[in-house]
């Protein structure tokens, strides 16, 4: 590494995913929010500016933090049924991570390659940067990684293919 070179690693923060519902029955459906708090990250710098981020995320950490609308309220038993249902849909078995690294940081454009369910997708991100945190809401799509949102009633109520990825992460001075 240069003189003018440092890697910043990233510890503290969130990453959380939303869901939408989707189908014929989707007013029978929660909109969850999702959290995972394993999670790790970098950052390298040259002369003061951002040249590659990196972001691991571990599926297996999933919680479910809530669920909105749906016809009853999310019990306990129905956060661990949906941890399971996500973990099979995801098959975080076989692919426990959610990798990013990206290809180029532009001001707070930051393009990339994100891979989930073992499938590798360019995206471009927007990053705020304010206040010594970053955050991005990242729409991702679920069919373009492979993965067939999780449905049930033979796919009157399913979750919505587009899911967003937000991240609140502490950016250390």
């Amino acid at each position: 590494m240069g003189r003018d070179e440092k890697v910043v690693e990233l510890t503290s923060g969130t990453v959380t995913v939303r869901t939408g519902v989707a189908g014929s029955a989707s007013r029978a459906g929660h909109r969850l929010q999702l959290r995972f708090p394993d999670w790790s990250g970098t950052v390298r710098m040259l002369a003061g500016r951002p040249q590659v981020v990196t972001l691991r995320v571990g599926l297996p950490s999933l919680e479910v933090v809530s669920g909105a609308g749906g016809v009853t309220p999310l019990t306990p038993v129905d956060k661990q049924l949906i941890k399971r249902n996500a973990a099979k849909t995801l098959d975080a078995e076989r692919f426990p991570d959610v990798t990013f690294e990206s290809t180029s940081v532009d001001g707070q454009t930051v393009t990339g390659e994100l891979t989930i369910h073992g499938t590798t997708c360019e995206i471009v991100a927007e990053i705020n940067v304010a206040d010594g945190r970053a955050t991005a809401s990242i729409p991702v799509r679920q069919t373009d990684f492979g993965i067939k949102p999780y449905a049930l009633m033979l796919g009157q109520l399913k979750v919505a293919d587009e899911v967003v990825v937000e991240l609140d992460i502490e950016v250390p001075r």
